[in-house]
């Protein structure tokens, strides 16, 4: 019996490690102004001062009287030729998860909105296996010590204002992971006992 509910302890210790793995950040786009073409976002600084990953989410919010979001390819993005996107979105909170290290390019569909600088280039890192739990900020990895990026995700705090109200959902995400998997120990603690 003390084997079986052995087995059962780690089993849910497994389960609780690959649901904090599968959590990853979520960032809203321009931070607290959204998706907007009025130019008060620099939507390409705004990525450069993040770090993705496999596994994260990035946000656009946006009115859709006046915007919606398409992928294009790089051509397209350096062009602003939006006439035949990759994939188009037009919800005005479309979440997408990042699934792949590759570069994504977005931009918006109405006319003259990505000449005006609303678009935005995603760069995907492969997941990170460095945890920081410290609310200070680290320095981004570079593609060299991310040779072996698998794992769990990066999880940082940034320091700016700005950057802050894109980590909150990310520490949501987190949060309800971490829920999730004491509530499955519990049930393997709780079924262990039927066992005797």
């Amino acid at each position: 019996m003390a084997l079986k509910r052995g087995v059962i302890i780690a089993f849910m210790v497994s389960l609780m490690a690959i649901f904090g793995a599968c959590s990853g950040a979520v960032y809203r786009v321009g931070d607290t102004a959204g998706w907007i073409a009025t130019g008060a976002v620099d939507y390409n600084k705004w990525a450069s001062t993040k770090t993705f990953h496999v596994g994260d989410t990035i946000v656009f919010d946006y009115n859709t009287q006046f915007h919606n979001v398409k992928q294009v390819r790089h051509q397209d993005f350096q062009t602003c030729n939006v006439t035949s996107p990759m994939a188009t979105y037009s919800s005005g909170s479309d979440s997408i998860t990042l699934k792949r290290s590759s570069h994504l390019y977005f931009t918006c569909g109405f006319p003259g909105h990505c000449q005006a600088g609303q678009k935005v280039d995603i760069r995907v890192l492969p997941a990170s296996i460095a945890l920081t739990g410290s609310p200070t900020s680290s320095p981004s990895p570079s593609p060299n010590d991310l040779a072996f990026g698998f794992g769990l995700p990066s999880i940082t705090t940034p320091s700016s204002p700005a950057q802050n109200s894109a980590a909150r959902p990310a520490i949501s995400t987190l949060f309800y992971s971490s829920l999730g998997s004491l509530l499955l120990v519990a049930l393997g603690l709780w079924m262990a006992g039927f066992e005797q």
